[in-house]
């Protein structure tokens, strides 16, 4: 008799993972069909906001944070002493919108312009090196391709890699960084020899990685805080952990902790869970009133159908001129013209020859 019971269910499942399989198949086609350059916002906002959602945020905050493992960097953070958790959640905050609005609407977008003003800024009242602003633009380059490598259901295509790389390749311009690599192997490379020859242990590394990471951990119950905090630092590269001051974990754990993250984020989700919907990777706006038709976009109340991250310090939406940095007159005007890319037009010719 139990085997009577037990067939139909393992026929049900079966057919519930070929049919997730067919569908994310079918998701896979379409996003290789589309071209890096004439639809490179619809395959951002398909990578970030819909086939990766979770892995992407975790991946740019981890970004993020691996730049607190430069000396250099950390003690720019360090020096403003601001750690109380308001103020650390309020700059998580806004760090988070000013790096979406780029990704979700366009870099040249009123939206995404003012973002990227508003973020030149805040760097303007620092001293930061050239390298360090590189070094911080590789790693929302690279991040969220080996986090989808190490934990995702899949790899990133060629299109996938090569949209993030050019859309951050011009971010960069407009940030004013100069010798920017021209590739994602170039880009790997300066990355890898710049965390050689300056991820090093620092006193204010271990301040702000602390504080940083007292926050990230803030939702899970305190007492399995420091479990988490374990199993954070299984995820952290044995470079970045020295540099920390953080204590090196047993191979066999890191094994298992690694394992069992990609097991829950790459093998169930690929096999027993269908694609989320495309509408999840728009926007819906609520709009208010205005005056003057050009200022419209930037006072859009602006929230995310697919709320996988909702900002504390915004939680009815918000709108890009109250994040509270200073007035829009101060923030000078958009960047203006196109930018040519080498990148763009040689993989173009490549698609065309092949």
């Amino acid at each position: 008799m139990s085997i009577l019971y037990v067939f139909p269910v393992v026929v049900m499942v079966l057919m519930w993972v070929g049919m997730c399989c067919q569908l994310r198949r079918k998701r896979l086609q379409l996003i290789s069909s589309l071209d890096p350059v004439r639809d490179a916002l619809a395959v951002c906002r398909m990578t970030y906001f819909v086939e990766f959602p979770f892995l992407s945020k975790r991946a740019l905050e981890f970004a993020l944070f691996k730049t607190f493992g430069i000396p250099t960097i950390s003690k720019v953070l360090a020096a403003t002493r601001q750690f109380s958790p308001a103020i650390v959640i309020k700059r998580y905050d806004n760090t988070h919108i000013i790096v979406e609005e780029p990704l979700s609407s366009h870099v040249d977008n009123l939206r995404g312009s003012l973002a990227l003003r508003y973020l030149n800024f805040i760097h303007s009242h620092y001293n930061i090196s050239n390298d360090d602003y590189l070094y911080t633009i590789s790693t929302f380059i690279l991040e969220p391709k080996r986090f989808a490598a190490r934990f995702g259901y899949r790899n990133w295509m060629e299109n996938e890699t090569t949209v993030n790389f050019v859309m951050w390749h011009n971010i960069g311009i407009r940030m004013g960084i100069k010798d920017i690599p021209e590739t994602v192997e170039e880009m790997e490379r300066f990355s890898l020899q710049y965390e050689a020859d300056n991820m090093v242990y620092a006193h204010s590394n271990r301040t702000v990685a602390d504080a940083t990471l007292d926050l990230l951990l803030s939702i899970v119950p305190a007492c399995l805080r420091p479990t988490a905090r374990v199993f954070v630092y299984c995820v952290l590269k044995e470079r970045l952990v020295d540099a920390m001051g953080y204590p090196r974990q047993p191979y066999l754990l890191i094994s298992m902790v690694t394992g069992t993250l990609h097991l829950c984020l790459g093998t169930f989700v690929g096999w027993f869970r269908p694609p989320r919907p495309l509408t999840w990777s728009t926007e819906m706006i609520s709009m208010e009133v205005e005056d003057q038709e050009e200022e419209k976009e930037q006072k859009k109340v602006h929230i995310l159908r697919y709320l996988e991250y909702k900002p504390e310090s915004y939680p009815d939406g918000y709108r890009m001129d109250g994040l509270g940095y200073a007035l829009i007159e101060q923030l000078g005007t958009a960047f203006s013209g196109d930018i040519p890319c080498p990148f763009f037009s040689s993989f173009s010719n490549k698609k065309k020859v092949a």
